[in-house]
């Protein structure tokens, strides 16, 4: 039995990777040019925050899946609703690359509703897939669970080499400005990167647009068919004589070791921590990350942005290599992650002015501490998914819930902390200019 499910199909691989793709690209590149879109937007530094939550508030995707699957059985059929919000993902990308920088005023102050709405269009992609993409990889050999996390990993990765390509151009230098009234104010002039927003956003649009043809070939295609039916073979193999226990298999696991039986303890603590893993990664840090990295330059900022993406399929990767399903192993990590986390959440609080803004140790450090966070929160994601895809697709539903349910808590209290009660401050570069 271990010879049929270690074998495996590159094609089917590479179609994996590639459905996985689609996930996350269009958020996370949106994430990768917040660096330029932060300069200009009305918003300001507070932008990521604003993002976030319209990001959590695309949960309305897989809550109405929910509904439907429990509601209506048979009704909805998976493959046409990943379809359909993969297509949609694509088309709000293609809307934004030509609408992005479009504003209009909302209770008397302007705001960047056109990137507000396409955010929230392909976000639903990402939102959904939680719930979605796993399942539905659950239908096939546990080796293209890693495939298809590795592509979720890409879905950073490339969005951020591109990103790196384009660059963030140079560094604003303070004008003055005459207003209509014929008093002069300074504003910072903005620099071009080597290309333009427009351009980077249709790249990614052209990437989902890969990422739904990898899905319905996937689908479709007679030999990602067959590698489905010897799913079925191995899950009747690992029928459990014990119902009432969470075993997560009979066999053993590559590299002889036993296999690992969640205890009901176990399995709810496993579900706690991917949802405060969730809360971190997916709500609070992405809209703490101007206020971390800002204070130490633009360009600090966009390195963040961009390497901590390249972070996440390094991570993915080393799952080949590396044992990943020990909880021992995983609590490790996640005091590890505690560590660093920490450290760039009090960055954001000492906002404008932390420690060591003007030194190269000070920048070096946050680089490194964002992309330790990103690493280790990917890993660490990577392994508690392995624990519960053995557990079928029930398990890995619940992760998905876990997933969305933490960062939804976590984009929602970032917001009330940053644009109500204004806990974290900003710094005007022009200031004293």
């Amino acid at each position: 039995m271990r010879s049929m499910e270690s074998s495996r199909a590159l094609l089917v691989d590479i179609l994996a990777a590639l459905f996985g793709l689609g996930s996350w690209m269009s958020v996370n590149g949106m994430y990768n040019e917040l660096p330029i879109l932060v300069q200009a937007a009305p918003e300001g530094w507070s932008l990521p925050s604003y993002l976030s939550i319209i990001i959590q508030m695309a949960n309305i995707g897989p809550l109405l899946y929910y509904f439907s699957k429990r509601n209506c059985p048979g009704f909805v059929k998976d493959s046409y609703v990943i379809a359909v919000i993969l297509f949609l993902g694509a088309l709000a990308m293609f809307h934004m690359a030509f609408n992005y920088d479009q504003t209009s005023s909302v209770f008397g102050a302007p705001h960047s509703t056109s990137l507000m709405a396409g955010t929230f269009f392909i976000a639903l992609v990402g939102c959904t897939s939680s719930v979605l993409f796993f399942p539905f990889i659950g239908r096939f050999p546990e080796t293209y669970l890693v495939s298809l996390l590795v592509g979720e990993g890409l879905s950073g990765f490339i969005p951020s080499g591109i990103a790196l390509i384009q660059g963030i151009g140079d560094k604003p230098e303070c004008k003055n400005v005459t207003q209509p009234d014929g008093s002069v104010a300074v504003f910072p002039e903005l620099h071009p990167p080597r290309f333009s927003t427009q351009t980077y956003f249709l790249v990614i649009f052209s990437l989902m647009v890969v990422s739904l043809i990898s899905f319905l070939m996937l689908n479709n295609l007679p030999i990602c068919v067959k590698e489905r039916k010897k799913r079925l073979v191995i899950d009747r193999l690992r029928d459990s004589p014990n119902p009432n226990t969470n075993r997560l298999s009979d066999d053993e696991f590559e590299g002889g070791k036993k296999a690992v039986i969640l205890t009901p303890y176990s399995y709810g603590a496993m579900l706690l921590l991917q949802g405060v893993i969730s809360f971190l990664a997916n709500g609070s840090l992405p809209s703490l990350q101007s206020y971390s990295c800002l204070p130490y330059g633009y360009e600090v900022y966009h390195l963040c942005v961009t390497l901590v993406h390249i972070a996440n399929p390094i991570a993915c990767f080393m799952a080949y290599f590396v044992p990943h399903k020990s909880i021992r192993a995983i609590s490790s990590l996640s005091a590890v992650l505690a560590v660093f986390v920490s450290y760039v959440i009090t960055l954001a609080v000492l906002s404008p002015t932390p420690p060591l803004a003007d030194e190269f140790v000070g920048k070096a450090l946050v680089v490194f501490c964002w992309i330790v966070c990103s690493g280790l929160i990917a890993y660490t994601k990577l392994s508690i998914a392995a624990l519960f895809n053995d557990a079928g697709n029930k398990g890995l539903f619940w992760y998905g819930v876990s997933t969305q349910l933490g960062a939804a808590l976590g984009a929602a209290s970032m917001f009330v902390l940053i644009n109500i009660l204004n806990l974290f401050k900003s710094n005007d570069i022009c200031a004293g200019a």
